[in-house]
């Protein structure tokens, strides 16, 4: 009987001590599981976060290559008409604006101004065309007093004015002009040139036959007349503009008028 109980008691502890090192292996197996369950998502996080680094320096490229291209178009984009360049002030096409003499007054239109200045006075050194039909006499005569003005054009608009090579035609008559012809204008290169007026605003002729006028630029030109201090003169500035092929616009012709006794 002893001996029987002996080995019962061995059986059980042997049993006991099994069971012992299984829940040990079990308990070591569920530690370890946790230790694996917390470590491994970090060692993911860091993965993901040096891909997505990766992914987003890579975007980030992608998208200052983005960004880039459209600036190498911009130019294109907002390039100003070569014509109306220029130096700034004046168009590429243009005589270079003189402003001498005293102004006398200002005609504006819709989109434009003309700035009259009165140069100068000189003897006129030649007979000019128009005659007396009663004299028969020319109504400007050699050594007569002629008067040269000079018109200053700008575009007081924000767009450009296409314009024909008359560019602003400006003209002049005294109030009491008896004729149906304008007055005579003297034709005297030297004569210009002393009175530091343009004879024509137009410095290169363009083949398509359009002079574009910038916002705020501006262009000179001037002319001569009989000199007379007894009436008024009326100055008359007309802007037709032109279409893409140079063709009149009739339709959005300007005139503008002003009223100014000489000194």
């Amino acid at each position: 009987m002893r001996r029987t109980l002996s080995k019962r008691r061995m059986l059980v502890a042997t049993a006991a001590a099994a069971l012992a090192l299984g829940l040990t292996a079990c308990s070591s197996d569920d530690d370890g599981g946790e230790e694996a369950a917390d470590t491994e998502p970090v060692a993911q996080s860091d993965e993901a976060e040096d891909d997505a680094g990766e992914l987003g320096g890579d975007a980030d490229d992608s998208a200052g290559e983005e960004e880039e291209e459209p600036a190498e178009d911009e130019p294109a984009d907002d390039e100003p008409d070569d014509a109306a360049e220029g130096g700034g002030d004046t168009p590429e096409w243009a005589a270079a604006v003189t402003t001498p003499g005293e102004k006398l007054t200002t005609l504006e239109g819709a989109n434009f101004e003309v700035e009259i200045y009165q140069v100068g006075v000189a003897p006129s050194p030649k007979d000019g065309l128009l005659v007396d039909p009663d004299s028969n006499q020319p109504v400007l005569a050699e050594g007569d007093d002629i008067v040269f003005v000079n018109y200053v054009i700008t575009n007081t608009s924000d767009e450009t004015i296409p314009m024909s090579s008359s560019l602003v035609s400006v003209s002049a008559e005294y109030e009491d002009w008896p004729y149906l012809q304008g007055m005579d204008s003297i034709t005297d290169n030297d004569l210009y040139e002393e009175m530091d007026v343009n004879s024509d605003g137009v410095g290169a002729r363009r083949d398509d036959g359009v002079y574009p006028l910038g916002p705020g630029q501006s262009i000179a030109y001037g002319d001569n007349f009989m000199y007379r201090t007894d009436a008024a003169v009326i100055f008359e500035a007309t802007l037709t503009p032109v279409d893409e092929t140079g063709d009149l616009v009739s339709d959005e012709q300007q005139e503008v008028t002003a009223e100014v006794t000489l000194s």
